[in-house]
């Protein structure tokens, strides 16, 4: 073969590759798009919670004693007074002199709180009467525009307040009326160890109304003073308790909006945290991580929705999901998909590709919020511009695409 034909002939195959090359060059490729809104916007994450009894009443035994078997079941509702277990004496003596002088001192001491804390009572109920008035009286003003808002909110918190002081002092009257009951049964228990088998019989008492949360052991056995026996419970006044990453727990305050959802309902919940613990803990995850928590106590916001109060079915200790929010804008913000988002490797910048007449255009933007599926951008884009929504190896600047429809 001359050298004419072999360069003929090499050109004519140069020219057959250059021309696959060009068509599979100009063969677009398939993208998803996805266009740049305005939308509201919440950035929240997720952790697990249970529900809990606010006000947990635990019945001990108040000296030792052979309890009778108990009657009461799991689940059942008992109101305050009603009899919950019946003690009888030990044969051994209960109370030497020096105890039962310690008994009555203590009775004494009891006695005196629950009056300090009787007149609290009537001094916080006083404070919320008043609170109510200027409350009512505060709004009636704010609607003829009289007072400024600020005065309105004062009047709000104080009511709150207030509220809350009086629940407390209740809780307190409670509670004391329980210590000087505890400081009697012993006495009472000694006096009548003299009497026939029938008296001799002592009734533990319900402190409250509710519902049998717990039972230690329901069969009739020696018991310890100071032993767990009975727990109680208000079962409608629940409260959430959820264990939080210490590293997303900074970024939480009190009085946070928290949504609860899969609880076991379709509505969504709503809460507010009541508080987060001072000191966190170490839990090993599903993966066998060590982490360092914080429990985070979450009270439901009656106020905000009439759907926040919570279901019958919804008992103590039932798993839910909080949905901590931690921003949300009270206007709409402009966003993209987090797909859509890359690092540029030049400049170490965010960057999108636009999608401009099917030919890609990378272009450096600037983000602000983001949460699990979008981000804010503050810089870059405008509204109605069409950018790839997922990204490929194979996308760069300047090539053809078509949008999958």
């Amino acid at each position: 073969m001359s050298n004419k034909k072999l360069i003929r002939y090499l050109i004519f195959i140069v020219v057959i590759i250059a021309f696959f090359f060009m068509a599979i060059q100009s063969k677009p490729i398939t993208v998803d798009s996805a266009k740049v809104a305005y939308k509201p916007m919440k950035v929240i994450f997720e952790e697990e919670g249970k529900t809990r009894v606010i006000d947990r009443y635990v019945v001990t035994a108040p000296i030792d004693a052979y309890m009778q078997r108990i009657t009461l079941n799991i689940g059942d509702t008992v109101q305050k007074g009603q009899s919950l277990l019946t003690l009888e004496p030990l044969p051994s003596s209960i109370l030497d002199p020096r105890s039962r002088s310690q008994s009555v001192a203590s009775l004494g001491a009891t006695k005196e709180l629950e009056n300090i804390i009787q007149e609290m009572t009537e001094a916080a109920k006083a404070d919320k009467e008043l609170a109510d008035i200027t409350f009512h009286r505060s709004s009636q003003l704010y609607e003829d525009k009289v007072i400024a808002q600020y005065e309105m909110d004062i009047a709000k918190a104080e009511k709150r307040r207030a509220d809350a002081v009086y629940r407390a002092s209740q809780f307190g009257n409670v509670f004391t009326q329980y210590l000087t009951q505890m400081s009697r049964s012993a006495l009472d228990f000694e006096d009548v160890r003299q009497m026939n088998d029938d008296q001799r019989k002592f009734n533990v008492t319900s402190i409250s109304n509710g519902q049998v949360l717990k039972i230690a052991d329901k069969s009739e056995r020696v018991i310890s003073m100071g032993e767990v026996l009975i727990e109680i419970g208000d079962i409608k006044r629940l409260e959430i308790e959820s264990d939080v990453l210490s590293s997303l727990a900074i970024k939480l305050k009190s009085g946070m909006p928290v949504e609860i959802s899969r609880w076991g309902g379709k509505q969504i919940l709503h809460g507010i945290i009541q508080r987060i613990e001072p000191s966190g803990f170490t839990k090993l995850s599903a993966l066998g991580v060590e982490e360092q928590r914080v429990k985070v106590i979450i009270k439901m916001d009656s106020e905000r929705d009439s759907k926040s109060i919570m279901p019958s079915g919804l008992k103590d200790g039932f798993r839910v999901v909080a949905r901590f929010v931690v921003w949300q804008s009270d206007k709409n913000v402009l966003q993209i998909p987090n797909s859509a988002l890359f690092k540029d490797r030049v400049d170490e910048q965010w960057a999108v590709y636009v999608i401009k007449d099917n030919y890609l255009q990378k272009r450096n933007i600037k983000i602000g919020h983001k949460n699990n599926l979008m981000v804010e951008v503050i810089e870059g884009l405008k509204e109605n511009e069409q950018l790839v929504s997922y990204l490929s190896n194979d996308l760069k600047e300047g090539i053809k695409v078509t949008i999958r429809k």
